[in-house]
């Protein structure tokens, strides 16, 4: 059970005594992102990063690394190099960082959000314009290289079900596996609405043919927005619980699902905003959908 989690909050209370208590596995939300790491070329800002792989491993927790490349959090300098000086920068961002976390990670996000949100191809961005599809298997090899013993994820939205991009995602990762590229799992990250989301059927089915690739599964960034929910607001956090306890008891079934991480510990932080989509509320009280994951974990 996992979260993301803010270095600049772990030191604080009730954040850090939560974090503690109920989570097993740590994801830094922003930390071990290019843009924050390498600001400037050749700066190396890892102070945060070092925090928060240190407050997981003193509590037995594993971590997670997120992300090494992600068209989100390129920093500034990136876009203007050459085709050349890209795959320097990014053969150098890589090594550098997942080496300097050698034997200290668990798994790493290696590649994000590479598919397009239609499902028509690979995303245009900076790394396929300049460095061609290829730069996805290289990424990964060169993330095996630094840390051999580091499971290695491709990691994706809005792809958890049945559909046209889930299915391109499909295909991106088993043409991985059948290159013989060293891919080890796959990220649903599941950011969804409780009156909005894909089945259960079809996000079993998915895991499923993603597991019989020999993946494993993570549900990757778990958050569940309540607005558009018609009626009252209990009504809106029972609609919440009942898709975190759903989608969470999925995971649970399925043997290839290891893991599931939520995206933030309160209401307070979330990335989204104005809602209200994790398990703790502004003022750190568990809300219903923290008593749904209980039970799915439970099997209940």
């Amino acid at each position: 059970m996992g979260t993301a989690v803010q270095f600049s909050l772990l030191s604080t209370s009730p954040y850090g005594s939560i974090v503690d208590r109920e989570f097993s596995y740590l994801t830094a939300e922003y930390e071990m992102k290019w843009d924050i790491l390498e600001p400037a070329p050749g700066s190396g800002n890892f102070a945060a990063g070092d925090a928060i792989v240190a407050f997981g491993l003193a509590r037995g927790m594993r971590v997670k690394g997120h992300t090494l490349i992600w068209h989100g959090s390129t920093p500034s300098w990136v876009n203007t190099l050459s085709a050349s000086d890209l795959r320097a920068a990014v053969e150098r961002h890589i090594r550098t960082v997942v080496e300097h976390y050698r034997g200290e990670i668990d798994a790493w996000d290696v590649v994000n959000e590479a598919v397009a949100d239609d499902g028509s191809g690979l995303r245009d961005t900076v790394f396929l314009q300049r460095l061609g599809a290829s730069y996805i298997a290289d990424a990964f090899r060169l993330a095996h290289q630094g840390d051999p013993q580091a499971r290695l994820f491709y990691n994706d939205y809005g792809g958890e079900g049945l559909n046209a991009k889930a299915n391109r995602i499909y295909e991106l990762v088993r043409e991985l596996r059948t290159a013989g590229v060293p891919i080890d799992g796959i990220g649903l990250q599941m950011h969804i609405a409780a009156n909005s989301r894909p089945s259960d059927g079809e996000i079993a089915a998915n895991i499923r043919r993603l597991a019989a690739l020999g993946l494993t599964v993570h549900i990757s960034e778990m958050d569940v927005r309540v607005n558009s929910v018609p009626g009252s607001n209990a009504a809106r956090l029972e609609a919440q619980k009942a898709t975190y306890h759903d989608v969470v008891r999925v995971c649970v079934m399925e043997p290839r699902c290891e893991a599931v991480t939520f995206w933030g510990v309160t209401d307070a932080h979330s990335w989204i905003r104005g809602d209200s989509p994790l398990l703790f509320d502004a003022q750190y009280a568990a809300k219903p959908a923290y008593f749904g994951v209980l039970d799915a974990f439970s099997g209940r």
